[in-house]
């Protein structure tokens, strides 16, 4: 009987052990929390917003900005009439006005350069005076323009910066390279000027961070019979950047878009984007 008991203690007591293991909780690795790196800023394109503002955002996204290339003396009567239709709908604050200083050096000489063009000069000052940005759009403007070494970029932008400086347009904070072209050696220059580098895909900041962006041109010479078309395929794409959180620019070119359907394209766009209950 003495036995008998000692073996049923034993038993109890194992029993006692057995349910404390099985209740304790299981031993789970600490969970390695993924750390989503702060987008850097955007020169001022876009302001720094809470969750609570993006996520109203998405519901009711601002109208993209517009970046109007080529602004120079020589497309004069074009900008005004591009002008005329963005003034339409109150857009001075969402349009970026991409300068050139001197345009086509190789075959005008000094003929358009800013300088010889106060006229036009005061009007970019008016103009900004009404919320139009002016940011700079290479030096020359010619073929290829930043394709080049970096002591021909550092040259073409201490020339430029120093002209726009000069004329009353300091403190510039976006570069659009003509016709796109870059180099590692030219986008190094440019980014040592303090400037962040528009392309059609990418925000590329001073500090070399990249942001993705949709910026695409519609307007290239286009019918009027073309319109519609177009506009469906920018609109199509307009809303498909806003699902998926990427800013959107429309780029535009004096001269082009004031052929045919162009005007009538950007009227037509801007009279959506701003009436959302429209896209």
């Amino acid at each position: 009987m003495r036995r008998l008991g000692l073996v049923l203690v034993t038993i109890g007591l194992l029993g006692i052990i057995v349910g404390s293991i099985l209740r304790s909780p299981p031993n789970i690795s600490p969970q390695i929390k993924e750390v989503s790196h702060p987008r850097p800023q955007n020169e001022g394109i876009h302001e720094s917003m809470t969750e609570e503002k993006e996520e109203k955002q998405k519901n009711s996204p601002e109208p993209p900005l517009v970046f109007v290339h080529d602004v120079t003396p020589y497309y004069f009567d074009d900008l005004r009439e591009i002008v005329a239709v963005l003034d339409e709908y109150n857009y001075s604050n969402r349009t970026v006005l991409f300068v050139i200083p001197v345009f086509d050096p190789d075959h005008y000489g000094d003929e358009w350069s800013l300088r010889n063009h106060p006229d036009f000069v005061e009007y970019l000052h008016e103009l900004q005076m009404r919320g139009y940005r002016v940011e700079l759009h290479g030096y020359g403007h010619t073929y290829h323009e930043f394709n080049c070494s970096y002591e021909t970029a550092k040259e073409k932008l201490d020339n430029a910066t120093a002209m726009m400086t000069s004329l009353g347009f300091g403190n510039l904070t976006l570069f659009l390279p003509p016709a796109w072209a870059l180099n590692n050696e030219s986008l190094k220059a440019i980014l040592e000027h303090n400037l962040t580098v528009v392309t059609p895909d990418w925000l590329i900041f001073p500090n070399g961070t990249r942001q993705r962006i949709w910026n695409r041109e519609y307007t290239w010479y286009i019918e009027r019979n073309e319109v519609e078309g177009r506009l469906s395929v920018a609109l199509h794409d307009y809303r498909k950047a806003i699902e998926e959180g990427i800013p959107f620019y429309l780029s535009v070119h004096p001269g082009v878009i004031n052929y045919g359907g162009g005007l009538e394209f950007l009227r037509e766009f801007l009279d959506t984007v701003c009436r959302p209950e429209k896209s």
